[in-house]
């Protein structure tokens, strides 16, 4: 759906760009499978028309008092936007792009890796998917959502909506920022609360990243199963600590041993994934959290 970006539009029509990116309010940057490279000049001009109906799409602001506009397009493209001051050189623009069919789970990794993951979610084991910005999250658990028994409720909050569930009966929800006077903001940590009244048989949250993780994790404790969510980290092992600081930073009542203990309580196993050199995204690791102890039940490396 094109919402007249003037020389971005083609980019983002185009099924083989991941990304468009303007640095320095002028210089426009594409990643496709041959990498990140230059793809040409937008002038001041045009980029402004393209803020603008950026803004407009979103229903989001984007000024001196909000310099930095985080907001979804109607493709389901995900635009980033920072203006001077905060961009120092120059406006910055980021859009990303996601995938609009859910790819198979043998697409992620091979049949040792892929078995584990359907184990896991047939035992309604609760699961985080890892990895670093790009890496197939949001894109994986797309594709695990296919696995899902058609009679189960599905909730899905996210900060915005990328994820894509391959199932019959979804509910979707997504943050919304303060209006023009500060107030109206809905977060995330009030979506997962919500979520729990609805009745999930299935609770799916998108990048945990602040105080929901509280919410989230308390939830899994005390005997809600088959959840999944995603969160940033650079290996398995390393996203228990993650999540673990996470419930110090926003609650400083909890002791770093309290909440690790909460997060092995909650969580029985973490995916983490990766992208290669091709862009392909893999499942490099599959940690299972049993009692405080973890083992590995798929690792890449000895598994090739």
């Amino acid at each position: 759906m094109a919402i007249g970006l003037g020389p971005l539009q083609p980019l983002l029509d185009d099924p083989d760009i991941s990304e468009i990116m303007v640095i320095d309010g002028e210089h426009i940057f594409v990643e496709d499978a041959l990498g990140v490279r230059p793809s040409g000049r937008i002038t001041r001009e045009q980029l402004s028309v393209c803020i603008e109906h950026i803004a407009r799409a979103s229903g989001r602001r984007l000024d001196l008092l909000s310099p930095i506009l985080d907001a979804p397009l109607p493709d389901g493209s995900r635009a980033c936007v920072v203006i001077p001051p905060i961009a120092v050189n120059g406006i910055s623009v980021s859009i990303r792009k996601f995938p609009q069919r859910i790819l198979p789970l043998a697409a992620f990794g091979n049949d040792h890796a892929t078995n584990v993951v359907k184990d896991l979610i047939h035992s309604r084991a609760n699961v985080v998917i890892s990895g670093a910005t790009s890496s197939g999250k949001t894109s994986l658990l797309s594709a695990v959502t296919k696995w899902f028994h058609p009679a189960e409720r599905v909730v899905c909050v996210e900060d915005t909506h990328e994820l894509k569930c391959a199932h019959p009966h979804v509910v979707y929800m997504q943050t919304r920022a303060s209006n023009s006077e500060g107030v109206g903001e809905i977060n995330l940590q009030q979506l997962v609360k919500a979520s729990l009244r609805m009745r999930p048989d299935r609770l799916l949250v998108g990048e945990v990243r602040g105080a929901e993780v509280i919410d989230m994790l308390l939830a899994l404790s005390s005997g809600h199963r088959g959840c999944w969510s995603t969160a940033h980290a650079v290996s398995a092992p390393d996203t228990i600590s993650r999540l673990s600081s996470m419930v110090v930073r926003d609650s400083s009542q909890w002791t770093i041993d309290q909440a690790r203990l909460l997060v092995e309580s909650s969580i029985d196993a973490v995916i983490h994934v990766h992208r290669n050199g091709t862009r392909k995204r893999t499942i490099s690791q599959i940690v299972q959290i049993m009692n405080g102890d973890i083992s590995i039940a798929f690792d890449i490396h000895s598994h090739a």
